[in-house]
C-alpha cells in the first residue's frame, strides 16, 4: 500500500497526523498488538518528529523572537497542569494568514500568524493552546491511529462510508473532550476560561458576515455552534466549583 497522508479537520482546531501502510510510517516501530492498542510515549514522540519535519519543510515559520516567546510562555504555563507533562511540548508559529491551530503527535503544537492576529487577548490564546495540549493529554492521536489502522486492515469487510462515519464520530467526540479539558487547564493556570468560546464565537460570526458560510458547510456552523454552547455550560459549572473551593479555603 502507498503512504497515506490523512488530514482530519473539525471546525477551527485541527489535529494533523500521518498514517501509512504497514510499510510506511506504520512499520514495525508502530506495530499495534491486539493487547496493546496504544502507542507508547516514545513511539508517539517519534511519529510527531516525522510530522514536524514534514511541516517545517513545507511551511514558512515565524521568526519573531518576542512573539514566539509570548506564545511559548503561555504554552508552558498550561503544560504544568497537563496530564502528560513528560512530552516535549513545543508551539510553532506558521506564517499564514489563515486562522488555524493544529497539533501533531507527541506534543507538537502549531498556530498560524493569522490566528494570533485574530485573537484579542491571552485568555483566548490560552484556550486554544490548552485545547491542543488536551489532545495530547487524552492520547487522541494514539486512539484514532489505532482505529484508522483497524479500518484499513479490514477495508474489504466494510465500506468507506462506515470508516468515514467512525472517524467523524471520534473526531467530534475528541474535539468536545479537548474543549473541556483545554479550558480547565486555562482556568487553573489563571486565564479566563471564556477565552476559547469567545474566540470560536467571534470567528464564526466573522465567517458568517463575510460570506464564508453557506449551505455547503452548514454542518460546520452547527458543529462549532454546538461546541460553543457546550463550552458555555461547562464553564458555568467550572466557575461554580471554583467559587465553592474559594469559600471552603476562606473558612478553613
Amino acid at each position: 500500500m502507498r503512504l497515506l497522508k490523512k488530514l482530519f479537520t473539525i471546525g477551527l482546531c485541527i489535529t494533523i497526523f500521518f498514517i501509512s501502510s504497514y510499510s510506511g510510517f506504520a512499520d514495525d516501530t508502530w506495530h499495534l498488538h491486539d493487547n496493546e492498542p496504544e502507542m507508547s510515549d516514545d513511539e508517539e514522540i517519534e511519529l510527531g518528529k516525522r510530522v514536524d519535519e514534514y511541516i517545517k519543510k513545507r511551511f514558512h515559520l515565524c521568526t519573531d523572537t518576542e512573539l514566539n516567546k509570548r506564545v511559548n510562555n503561555i504554552t508552558q504555563k498550561l503544560v504544568l497542569l497537563s496530564d502528560r507533562k513528560t512530552l516535549p511540548y513545543t508551539c510553532t508559529i506558521i506564517e499564514s494568514f489563515s486562522v488555524n491551530a493544529f497539533s501533531a503527535p507527541g506534543g507538537y503544537i502549531y498556530l498560524t500568524y493569522g490566528l494570533l492576529e485574530f485573537a484579542e487577548n491571552e485568555d483566548e490564546l490560552a484556550g486554544i493552546i490548552g485545547h491542543e495540549i488536551a489532545h495530547a493529554s487524552l492520547k487522541h492521536v494514539a486512539r484514532l491511529y489505532h482505529d484508522v489502522i483497524e479500518i484499513f486492515s479490514h477495508k474489504d469487510n466494510g465500506t468507506s462510508t462506515d470508516g468515514n462515519l467512525i472517524l467523524h464520530t471520534h473526531l467530534k467526540e475528541f474535539e468536545q473532550e479537548a474543549d473541556s479539558l483545554g479550558v480547565f487547564y486555562a482556568c487553573r493556570a489563571g486565564f479566563n476560561p471564556d477565552g476559547l468560546p469567545d474566540f470560536l464565537e467571534r470567528h464564526l460570526n466573522f465567517m458568517s458576515h463575510h460570506g464564508a458560510l453557506s449551505i455547503l458547510n452548514f454542518g460546520f456552523f452547527v458543529t462549532v455552534n454546538t461546541r460553543i454552547n457546550l463550552l458555555r455550560e461547562y464553564i458555568l459549572t467550572l466557575k461554580k466549583e471554583e467559587k465553592k473551593e474559594e469559600i471552603y479555603e476562606s473558612n478553613d
